[in-house]
């Protein structure tokens, strides 16, 4: 026993970050709605692109092809049969992404924003404000 240490047992702190459960079902819920939601979108967005004229790729429309050996795989003819009858996958696949990815940028803005509305102060009662120091531009 050291000459600083107390034999008093101290109550274990409440771990800092624990995500409550509601928050990770919502997050876990959202990485599946979120590309479907996309996917259903991008759809509608080559649908709509291609009645109206936009700059498409024509290699990104129509039915994809497979290369011939993988039709000789056994058990992928029935997955490339299904992805053979989709039209205009690979557009609809690209667009999903892109999708994906504004949904998650503004999702991440807009909860980054409500933490800093609802969250925690910046300090706590025990920090120190951050010291206000000009620096001097270095002159040679």
């Amino acid at each position: 026993m050291g000459k600083y240490s107390s034999h008093a047992r101290q109550a274990p702190r409440p771990k800092r970050g624990v995500v409550h459960p509601v928050m990770r079902g919502i997050g876990c819920l959202m990485i599946v709605i979120v590309p479907i939601l996309a996917y259903g979108l991008s759809v509608l967005l080559v649908n709509y692109g291609a009645s109206q004229g936009w700059p498409i790729p024509p290699d990104w429309r129509g039915t994809p092809t497979f290369h011939p050996l993988l039709w000789r795989l056994s058990g992928v003819a029935v997955i490339l049969a299904f992805l053979q009858a989709q039209n205009n996958l690979i557009a609809n696949v690209i667009f999903a992404i892109a999708i994906t990815v504004v949904i998650g940028g503004v999702m991440s803005v807009l909860y980054g924003y409500i933490y800093s509305i609802f969250g925690p102060p910046r300090y706590g009662p025990t920090d120190a404000p951050p010291p206000r120091v000009k620096a001097k531009r270095y002159k040679r």
